[in-house]
C-alpha cells in the first residue's frame, strides 16, 4: 500500500504537478508508522527541493517520527530549519521533543526546553504541563508535581482529564492512595468526568494497597456520564475480576461493527489475559487488534504482553520481544524495561536483569523511580543488599526522590541479612525526608523483629502504631501470632487473637493455618481438625498448606487416632504438591522405611513429577540410611498407614496431570 502511494506521488511529479501538503502529511505519518524512516526523510528532502513548501505541521510530523525512532538529535535539529522557511516552532513542536526526552529518562532536558519555549515567547499548551507533571510523577517528586499542577490555572490554562489522570497515576505509584482519592473527588467537583484510564489507575491502586476496589467501581460508574466510557469501564472491571469470557463477549465481533473498540479496550483485554497467566490468548488478542481492526499498539500494549511473558516465567521470550521493540524504534516506554527487570529478579535470572540495565545504559535510557524500585527490590530479594544501597544512593544523586516502596524494600532486605540497626536507621531517614512509614513499613519492621525472635520489640512496634495513626491489619496480626506460636507462647498468641476480634479484623486462611500448625506442633491434632471445621463454616476453603499441616500432624500422631483423622484429610479433596510428597517421604525415613521412600521417589519420577531441593536432600538421607543399615524399628501398622496416604497422594497427582 505504501509503495503504491509513493509511486502515485512520483507519477504526479512526473506529470509536472506539485502534490498537496495534505498528501505529504498523510504519507509521512504512514511511512513513520510502518518504520520506513528512510523514505520519510527522502520525501521530506523532495519537499524542500521541489515543493510544496513545508508547513509547521510537516515539520512536526518529521520531528515526531524522528524522535519516536530514537533519533532525538535529528528531531531537535529540525528546529534550526524553521527560520529558513520563515516559520516558528509551535507548542506542539516543543511538546514532541519534551515528551521524547522524558521517555528516554532525560526529564532535565525537557524542563530546559520548556524554559526555552517561554524565553522565545511561545505559549505552552496544557499538553506541555501534562508532559512535565508526568515526568515529575515518574521520578516520585509528587510535591513538585502538585505545584506544577496548581501552576496550570495560575498561568491561565484549564486542567483536563489527562492532567488529573497523570497526577492520580503518580499518587497511586507512590502508594499515596488518600491523596489520589482526594484528587479524584476534586476532579469530580470541577465537573470533569472520569474516563477509562481514570478507572484503571484508581482500581489498580486500590487493588494493590486497599483491597476495596469493588466499592470504588460503583462510584466510578456513578460519576461516568458517557455510555462508551461506561462500556469500556465494564470491560476493564470484568478483566480485573478475571471474568475474561464476559469481557471478550462485550467486544465487537469484527471491524464492520458500528462501535469500534479503542486501543485502550484491547489493552485491558490483553492485560487481563496476561494477569491470568494466559499469554497465548493475550498474543491472539494482540493479533486481532492489529490484523483485523488495523489499530496501532501503544506502549501499554507492549507492556501488557511483556507482563504476561514475565509472570509466566517466559523470560527469554520477554527479552526477545523487548529488544525487538527497541531495535525497531517503537514506542515502548521505560515501564517495559521495569517489567522485564522485575520479572528477571522474580525468577532468579539476575544476570539477564543486569544485562538489560547495561543495554539501557548503551541506548541512553535512564531508569525512573518505578524502575529503580524494581531494581532495588530485586537486589534485596537475592540478598545483594549492599549493591541495593549503592543503587539507592546513585538514585538520590540523580535527583530522584525514593518512595515508600523503595524504602520498604531496603528495610526488608536489611532485616533479612540481620542488619536490624541499619534497617531502623533507614526508617528514621525515611521520616526525615518527609515520608511517613505506612502499614507495609510497620509490618516489615514487626516481621524483622519476629524473625530475630525479639518479640518484646515487635510488640513495642505494634503498640506504637496507634500513635502514628496506623491500624494493624490482618498481616500484622498473622505475623505476631505466627511468631508467638514458633516461640511456644500460646498465651501471648491468644492475646493477639482477642485484640484482633476486638478491632473487628477478620481472620483469613493464613490465620487459621497458623493456629492449625501451632496445635499440630503441640500434638493436638484433634483440636486442629476442629479449627478446620470452623474454617469451613466461616466460608473459607482449606488450601494445600492446611492439608499438608494436618497431614503432618496426623502422621506424627498415634496410629489409632491417625486412622480416624485421616478421613477428614481425604474429605478436603486438595490436590497435593511437592511439599506433600516431601512430608510423606520424610515420615517414611523417620519410621525407618528409607527403602520405601526411594521406591516411591522412583514412581514419582516416572510420571515426570518435579522434585525440589528439599526432596533431593530427603532422598540423599534415605540413601545414606540404607548404606549404614541403621533403619529404626517401625511402629506397628504405621508403615501401612504411610503407604495408604502416599498411594492416595500419588493417585491424586497422576489424575491432576492427566486433567
Amino acid at each position: 500500500m505504501v509503495s503504491e502511494a509513493l509511486q502515485a506521488l512520483s507519477e504526479i511529479r512526473r506529470a509536472g504537478n506539485t502534490p498537496s501538503l495534505s498528501v505529504h502529511a498523510i504519507l509521512l505519518r504512514l511511512l513513520f508508522r510502518t518504520g520506513d524512516s528512510r523514505n520519510a526523510w527522502k520525501l521530506f528532502r523532495d519537499m524542500i527541493l521541489r515543493g510544496p513548501r513545508p508547513s509547521v505541521r510537516t515539520f512536526n510530523a518529521m520531528i515526531l517520527g524522528s524522535c519516536l525512532k530514537g533519533r532525538v538529535a535529528a528531531g531537535e535539529g529540525l528546529f534550526w530549519l524553521f527560520p529558513k522557511y520563515k516559520l516558528e516552532p509551535d507548542a506542539c513542536s516543543f511538546n514532541i521533543v519534551m515528551k521524547v526526552h522524558c521517555l528516554f529518562g532525560r526529564a532535565g532536558n525537557a524542563f530546559k526546553l520548556f524554559d526555552e519555549m517561554l524565553e522565545l515567547g511561545h505559549v505552552p499548551s496544557i499538553v506541555s504541563y501534562n508532559i512535565l507533571i508526568n515526568a515529575l510523577c515518574r521520578q516520585g517528586r509528587m510535591e513538585e508535581a502538585r505545584r506544577w499542577f496548581d501552576r496550570i490555572v495560575e498561568d491561565g490554562h484549564e486542567t483536563n482529564i489527562i492532567t488529573y489522570n497523570v497526577l492520580l497515576n503518580g499518587y497511586v505509584k507512590a502508594g499515596q492512595i488518600d491523596l489520589a482519592n482526594s484528587t479524584y473527588e476534586e476532579m469530580v467537583k470541577k465537573g470533569i468526568s472520569p474516563d477509562f484510564y481514570t478507572f484503571n489507575i484508581l482500581v489498580s491502586g486500590h487493588n494493590k494497597f486497599r483491597k476495596d476496589w469493588k466499592g470504588l467501581v460503583q462510584n466510578l460508574f456513578r460519576d461516568a456520564l458517557n455510555d462508551e466510557v461506561c462500556t469500556h469501564m465494564l470491560i476493564s472491571s470484568l478483566c480485573w475480576n478475571g471474568q475474561m469470557e464476559d469481557a471478550v463477549s462485550l467486544m465487537p465481533r469484527d471491524a464492520k461493527d458500528c462501535l469500534l473498540p479503542s486501543v485502550a479496550v484491547f489493552n485491558s483485554i490483553i492485560a487481563g489475559y496476561s494477569k491470568e497467566g494466559l499469554e497465548e490468548e493475550a498474543i491472539n488478542m494482540y493479533r486481532v487488534m492489529v490484523d483485523e481492526f488495523g489499530l496501532v499498539p501503544s506502549a501499554s500494549t507492549w507492556q501488557s504482553l511483556l507482563l504476561g511473558f514475565c509472570r509466566g516465567g517466559r523470560i527469554s521470550e520477554a527479552k526477545e520481544l523487548l529488544y525487538e521493540i527497541v531495535e525497531r524504534r517503537l514506542n515502548v516506554g521505560i515501564s517495559a524495561f521495569t517489567i522485564f527487570i522485575d520479572g528477571c529478579f522474580r525468577f532468579g535470572r539476575v544476570s539477564e536483569a543486569l544485562d538489560c540495565l547495561n543495554y539501557m545504559e548503551r541506548k541512553g535510557i535512564l531508569l525512573d523511580v518505578v524502575g529503580f524500585s524494581a531494581y532495588i527490590n530485586g537486589l534485596c530479594r537475592v540478598k545483594c543488599v549492599e549493591t541495593a544501597q549503592e543503587v539507592f544512593n546513585e538514585m538520590r544523586r540523580r535527583g530522584l526522590i525514593p518512595n515508600n516502596l523503595i524504602y520498604n524494600s531496603l528495610i526488608s532486605g536489611l532485616f533479612r541479612i540481620g542488619e536490624s540497626k541499619e534497617a531502623l536507621k533507614l526508617e528514621a531517614d525515611m521520616m526525615c525526608n518527609g515520608l511517613s512509614p505506612d502499614i507495609f513499613t510497620t509490618n516489615i519492621v514487626i516481621h524483622g523483629f519476629c524473625q530475630q525472635r525479639c518479640l518484646e520489640r515487635a510488640d513495642g512496634k505494634f503498640r506504637q502504631m496507634g500513635w502514628s495513626g496506623l491500624y494493624p491489619d490482618i498481616v500484622t496480626f498473622n505475623t505476631l501470632i505466627a511468631a508467638c506460636s514458633r516461640a511456644f507462647e500460646p498465651g501471648r498468641a491468644e492475646r493477639y487473637f482477642e485484640l484482633m476480634a476486638s478491632r473487628d479484623c477478620k481472620p483469613d486462611i493464613f490465620t487459621y493455618n497458623i493456629r492449625i500448625h501451632s496445635l499440630c506442633s503441640s500434638y493436638k491434632t484433634p483440636e486442629a481438625i476442629k479449627i478446620v471445621d470452623m474454617l469451613i463454616s466461616d466460608g473459607f476453603t482449606p488450601n494445600t498448606v492446611t492439608h499438608n499441616t494436618v497431614m503432618n500432624g496426623i502422621c506424627a500422631d498415634s496410629l489409632g487416632r491417625a486412622m480416624i483423622l485421616s478421613g477428614k484429610l481425604i474429605k478436603m479433596a486438595i490436590v497435593p504438591n511437592v511439599v506433600t510428597v516431601n512430608l510423606l517421604l520424610s515420615h517414611f525415613c523417620k519410621q525407618g522405611l528409607a527403602e520405601r521412600a526411594l521406591i516411591w521417589a522412583e514412581k514419582f519420577k516416572k510420571v515426570s513429577f518435579d522434585f525440589d531441593d528439599v526432596t533431593l536432600h530427603i532422598l540423599d538421607k534415605a540413601s545414606s540410611y540404607l548404606q549404614k543399615e541403621s533403619e529404626a524399628k517401625v511402629a506397628s501398622g504405621k508403615d501401612l498407614f504411610l503407604e495408604f496416604l502416599m498411594h492416595i497422594t500419588y493417585e491424586l497427582i497422576c489424575n491432576n496431570n492427566q486433567a
